[in-house]
């Protein structure tokens, strides 16, 4: 996102992603736009298309759709109901992808125009999740954590720890049983807890790496926790910042494989009938007038 220029906010594709097909600019501009929809049933558009590539917002419409959204990340409820949601939609999306696999494997044009329309429209919502790299409310978060901790290089390890994606074979099988810990306990102790039960042997491989990474974020969310005991408002922030943070990594993770995967299908449709990758949109691909590309 660029700076504020004359009340003007700029997401520029075309800069952050300058090897870009004009048709991942137009999927990720038209997700931009469609996030307040998507992720909080809000139909206000988030800014307007300058073109492909490039959406401009105005400052207020920012503020007024990230500080509602903000308010709700704070709620454990909406938290779980966001992640719920967004998960239904990686998995209609790759379902989706599954079937246009399917379509391209019998060589069927037909079953693989309709497939990758239907892909189009799934892969958009789950794309709207991109906006988690720079929307989240992580100033609030490291300011929370600052206070609860008592200092800013606490807040921040400890945020960093929490990013880890959440999905539950990589966090569930991992979780630690810390002994009781008084409320004084600090992170570097439960996290020390933790480190006392890690394998001896020397951790080379990415599924004891990952193993450590699991422990660690557990350790620190419970520091976190017990560092807001008493103050139940609080708590509840931290149990939705915790999850939220680590559905934003797994999300991100899953949403770049759909996309290579949606490319590729797109790549593959576009040979398969003579249509003109470089004009592609993802409007055509839902349907609108072909013969204009080829």
């Amino acid at each position: 996102m660029e700076p504020v220029w004359n009340g003007v906010l700029t997401c520029d594709y075309e800069r952050t992603r300058p090897q870009a097909s004009h048709l991942e600019w137009d999927l990720y501009t038209e997700a931009l736009m469609r996030w307040p929809l998507i992720l909080m049933d809000n139909p206000t558009p988030y800014g307007q298309l300058r073109r492909a590539g490039i959406v401009d917002i105005p400052e207020p419409t920012h503020r007024n759709l990230t500080s509602t959204w903000h308010r709700q990340l704070a709620s454990l409820d909406y938290a779980i109901n966001l992640i719920t949601r967004a998960t239904h939609d990686r998995d209609v999306a790759g379902a989706a992808l599954d079937r246009v696999d399917a379509a391209r494997r019998q060589g069927d044009v037909g079953d693989l125009t309709r497939a990758l329309a239907a892909a189009t429209a799934a892969f958009t919502r789950v794309n709207a999740t991109h906006i988690v790299n720079w929307l989240l409310p992580e100033d609030h978060w490291e300011r929370l954590l600052t206070d609860l901790f008592g200092f800013r290089d606490a807040a921040l390890t400890c945020l960093s720890a929490l990013q880890l994606p959440a999905t539950p074979g990589h966090i569930l099988a991992t979780q630690i049983q810390p002994p009781h810990q008084s409320e004084e306990a600090t992170a570097a102790d439960i996290e020390a807890a933790a480190r006392q039960q890690e394998p001896t042997t020397p951790a080379a491989d990415l599924i004891t790496q990952r193993t450590r990474a699991a422990r660690r974020r557990e350790a620190w969310t419970t520091a976190a926790l017990l560092a807001a005991a008493g103050n139940d408002r609080v708590v509840t922030e931290i149990r939705a910042m915790a999850l939220l943070l680590g559905w934003a990594a797994d999300s991100e993770e899953r949403r770049k494989e759909l996309r290579e995967r949606f490319l590729t299908a797109a790549h593959a449709w576009c040979y398969l009938t003579d249509t003109d990758l470089s004009r592609i949109t993802a409007a055509d691909l839902q349907g609108e007038d072909r013969d204009a590309l080829r």
